[in-house]
């Protein structure tokens, strides 16, 4: 009883405190290797007298479970001084220091058990006989291991390894078995200590981390000329250990060498092997500053990867993503085939140089500014080419977010990385997309992902913390400063941190003009947008740039009028109805409402050509106005001008030609009040290929009318009745190489409502009109109108109508006349403001003269006649205008017949002699507008 209570106040004392030492003969002498005991008694504790001498270094090793108890060891020496603690003794470490006879004091974990225990006492300062050695392995084989079984008693093992058998670094392997219905965890301790005891080389346990439960993989530092011993402490249950080691550092056995590739390169492929293999690598690069991105491959996403640097020290711990080691010219990469439910046939070793001391890789792309974010990229990835990369100048704080999806509808899509310059991949993967943390300049890096060889890839790194990068939005020039209206304009912004969502503005119009954002330079340095200017007015408009909720003034852009189209030669074609809003021919189905535009296509339609046309030639009806109004017909793409052409009052049906420009191959047709019906017929169009034929005007003639017998019999043209005019051969008209004549045809007396059409004699009527009058109304047209046989008829649709006819001119093919150059249709004259001449109406018998050579664009010589919609408002009485050249004699022939306060317009196409035209009202006074259209040119 004595001798246990000395032996528990033993237990008791601080470590390393003087204590009573055990009575000799109550010790029990025990020699190196395994000993077995048997508590008896609860609450035992065993003194084990032990061989070892002073300045011996000890381990006592016990079992970790199974069979038998799991006890606790003390040594102390002959004065009962602890040697150690628990875990030198487990380690090896246990330095014998004090005084012989040392003695191992052993109890139970539970102070109730009893029963069988076991105790391991291995002398490690020494290599000792009963350890068998742990020979060298390579990365050729598997030869090199040694298994060692527990079970039966056995708990725990020892190896050696000599001192000349051994490199510096080298990677030790367990791999543990188990019956095939355990599902248990390993329990194993594996230590390596050198004979000088300066520390264990290294330690093994596994862990639930470990990449396979029962093979894991340990990395060992050694001192070159020590010796070793192995220490497994493990369970006393049926198990194996198979242990290897095997040189991980430049020197290293069995390690296929290929060099660093530039990025994207082809990969090295390994054959996986069976679950757990080892394969081994060596990579090397050309310095030590050369930093490489390493990744293993497969079709399963499993295989591990631990790579070494040349000394074997651990540059990147087991993983299976991607790594970035540097700081050697050389690195082991080995990888491990995973456990069979996973286990690929082979794998894929990328290895990239992805930077030197000099920076990034040279195949690299320098992207200009990240304010916005980089991309989008698109491509394809293949074992051919395995990735790209950009350097981006991002900064601290920088936050993106990658878009990436498979355009090929794939499963699989390329895996970004954003490295900083010390090689951390900054981007974590989210549910949806990657989120990328931006460092002073990144390397973004898009990689073939794991299980498949090829994915065709859209990619984007949006800034969420716009702008992104050191550069602030500023905005410097737009250029030009200078455009045209009628066209659609390309502005260029200059500035910095300018991105695809910045936004260009014109303002001071009657409304403001955003322009779309085309495209923007890699630097964000410079940005082009196109603004839609074919409707925009003249004049000067404010530039705003707005980024990032920020708006900057950037000067003024100044808008001309538009060009007018070159040239011309008159093409008549068989006249044609193109629109009508009563049906939806043309236009859709509508009455074109106030303030209203409808659009028509003309080129490419109805033997107009797609291309080259200045100027189409159209008969224009209004009708079943809902109240009094004026429609202007301009060319699509232009800003409309205050011209008119037809004016008319409620419920009325009204005509007039028109003459006007194309510049987007369409026209259109505005209504200023009400709503009303259009009608359009074309008679013709002006082509720039030379194809057509010169105009020749004429002293405007009368050759016929009904009432008199001129030019055909004498009466009115009946319901269905027509009369046929020859006009080839008759004032100054030649009989041959006529293709088309002008005339200005008048309605008058008629008996009811109707219609007359005025075509080729020779030709079948179609259903276009040109005249449209009520009963006892007096209206004129103008009609350009095709000669086939020299002759153009004229149809009557109801009742009985008398007709005049007077020449203005006619279209020739031998080439003497002149040409057609339209101009934006422009105001001229207009008594009533005195803008052209003075303002006043103009009075019975009385005559205005209007310069129009040198305005409006029409040049100041060479003009021979020019094309004006004149418009007659506000007659105190029935009369009738005639327009003609200033400096000729004024002949009989009209061009406008109105009634008292009727507003009425008319075309005329009036000869130029000094470049003057004049107007004469026969009764009453009558305001006069005169719109031009253009004019002829040789």
């Amino acid at each position: 009883m004595t001798c246990l209570f000395a032996i528990l106040a033993a237990l008791l004392a601080p470590v390393g405190a003087a204590q009573a030492a055990p009575v000799a003969e109550d010790c029990v002498g025990v020699t190196e290797g395994r000993y077995a005991g048997t508590f008896a008694a609860a609450g035992q504790t065993h003194c084990l007298e032990l061989p070892s001498p002073q300045g011996a270094r000890i381990a006592a090793l016990t079992s970790r479970g199974g069979a038998g108890l799991t006890v606790q060891v003390e040594v102390v020496d002959r004065n009962g001084t602890a040697q150690c603690t628990a875990g030198d003794l487990v380690r090896g470490e246990c330095a014998l220091t004090g005084t012989a006879p040392f003695r191992a004091l052993v109890h139970a974990d539970d102070t109730e058990a009893t029963g069988p225990y076991g105790v391991h006492f291995v002398r490690t300062d020494v290599l000792q006989k009963e350890c068998r050695t742990l020979p060298a392995g390579t990365f050729a084989d598997d030869s090199g291991t040694v298994r060692l079984e527990t079970g039966n008693g056995v708990f725990s093992h020892c190896l050696t390894i000599p001192a000349d058998a051994h490199s510096t670094a080298e990677l030790l392997r367990v791999r543990y078995s188990l019956p095939d219905d355990a599902d248990l965890f390993p329990d194993y301790a594996i230590t390596m200590i050198d004979t000088d005891g300066d520390g264990p080389s290294c330690y093994s346990h596994p862990t639930p981390g470990q990449q396979l439960r029962t093979d894991g993989l340990t990395s060992c530092s050694f001192t070159a000329g020590k010796a070793y011993t192995v220490l497994l402490e493990g369970q006393d249950v049926p198990r194996g250990h198979t242990l290897d080691r095997r040189d991980v550092t430049a020197a290293a056995r069995g390690c296929a060498t290929s060099a660093a590739t530039a990025v994207g390169a082809p990969a090295t492929t390994g054959t996986s092997g069976q679950s757990g293999t080892l394969r081994c690598h060596r990579v090397t690069t050309a310095a030590a500053t050369d930093r490489l991105h390493v990744d293993v491959r497969d079709t399963h996403d499993s295989t591990n990867m631990l790579i070494m640097d040349n000394a074997g020290n651990i540059a990147c711990h087991p993983r299976t993503w991607a790594c970035t080691p540097t700081g050697s010219t050389g690195y082991q990469v080995v990888t491990q085939a995973p456990e069979n439910w996973s286990l690929p046939a082979s794998y894929r070793l990328d290895a990239w140089r992805i930077a030197t001391a000099a920076g990034p890789a040279a195949e690299c792309k320098r992207v200009g500014s990240v304010a916005y974010g980089y991309g989008p990229l698109t491509g394809t990835l293949s074992e051919e080419r395995t990735g790209v990369c950009a350097v981006l100048p991002s900064v601290s704080g920088d936050r993106f977010r990658a878009d990436i999806t498979a355009t090929d509808g794939g499963t699989y899509t390329p895996e970004p990385a954003l490295y900083s310059k010390a090689g951390t991949n900054l981007c974590m993967n989210s549910s949806s997309s990657y989120e990328c943390q931006g460092s002073e300049q990144s390397l973004f890096v898009l990689a073939l992902p794991d299980r498949t060889d090829r994915t065709a890839y859209r990619a984007e790194l949006v800034c969420t913390t716009a702008p992104c990068g050191s550069e602030e939005v500023t905005v410097g020039t737009v250029t030009p400063t200078t455009v045209q209206s009628g066209t659609v304009a390309t502005l260029t912004v200059q500035g910095t941190a300018l991105g695809m969502s910045t936004t260009v503005q014109l303002t001071g119009g009657p409304a403001p003009l955003t322009a779309t954002t085309v495209s923007v330079s890699e630097d964000a340095r410079t940005l082009k947008a196109t603004v839609d200017l074919r409707s925009a007015p003249a004049g000067n408009w404010n530039i705003r740039v707005s980024a990032l909720n920020f708006s900057y003034g950037a000067g003024t852009l100044t808008v001309t009028p538009p060009a007018v189209s070159g040239l011309g030669t008159y093409k008549p074609v068989t006249p044609t109805r193109l629109m009508d809003t009563r049906s939806g021919l043309g236009v859709p189905k509508a009455k074109v409402g106030q303030g209203g535009t409808v659009t028509l296509q003309v080129a490419g339609t109805s033997g107009i050509p797609a291309s080259g046309v200045t100027a189409v030639v159209l008969n224009v009806t209004a009708t079943d106005p809902t109240s009094a109004s004026h429609v202007s017909v301009y060319p699509d793409g232009t800003p409309r001008s205050s011209a008119s052409n037809l004016n008319f009052t409620a419920g009325q049906t009204i005509p007039n030609l028109v003459v006007v420009p194309v510049v987007n191959g369409k026209v259109s047709f505005y209504n200023n009040a009400g709503s009303v019906d259009l009608i359009a017929d074309v008679a013709g169009y002006y082509t720039t290929d030379g194809s057509g034929s010169t105009y020749k005007p004429v002293t405007p003639t009368r050759l016929m009318d009904t009432r008199s017998g001129l030019g055909v019999p004498k009466a009115k043209v009946g319901q269905g009745g027509t009369v046929t005019l020859q006009v080839a051969g008759s004032s100054g008209i030649p009989a041959s190489g006529v293709t088309a004549v002008v005339l200005n045809v008048t309605a008058t007396d008629p008996t009811t409502g109707s219609y007359v059409s005025v075509y080729p004699d020779g030709t079948t009527r179609t259903s276009a009109s040109n005249l449209n009058f009520t009963a006892g109304q007096t209206i004129p047209n103008l009609v350009v109108v095709p000669v086939v046989n020299g002759k153009v008829s004229f149809y009557n649709n109801a009742g009985s109508v008398d007709l005049i006819a007077d020449v203005a001119g006619y279209y020739t093919t031998d080439g003497s006349g002149s040409s057609y150059k339209p101009v934006t249709p422009t105001r001229l004259m207009d008594t009533r403001g005195g803008l052209g001449v003075p303002k006043a109406k103009v009075g019975q018998g009385g005559t205005v003269t209007l310069q129009v050579a040198g305005s409006a664009g029409m040049p100041a010589s060479g003009v021979t006649a020019v094309v004006l919609n004149v418009t007659a408002t506000d007659p105190t009485t029935d009369s009738y205008v005639s327009v003609y050249p200033d400096g000729t004699t004024r002949t009989s022939a009209s061009n406008l017949n109105f009634t008292t306060g009727q507003t009425i317009p008319n075309l005329v196409v009036v000869p130029v002699v000094n470049g003057k035209v004049s107007f004469y009202n026969n009764a009453g006074s009558v305001d006069l507008i005169a719109d031009v259209a253009g004019y002829y040119t040789k």
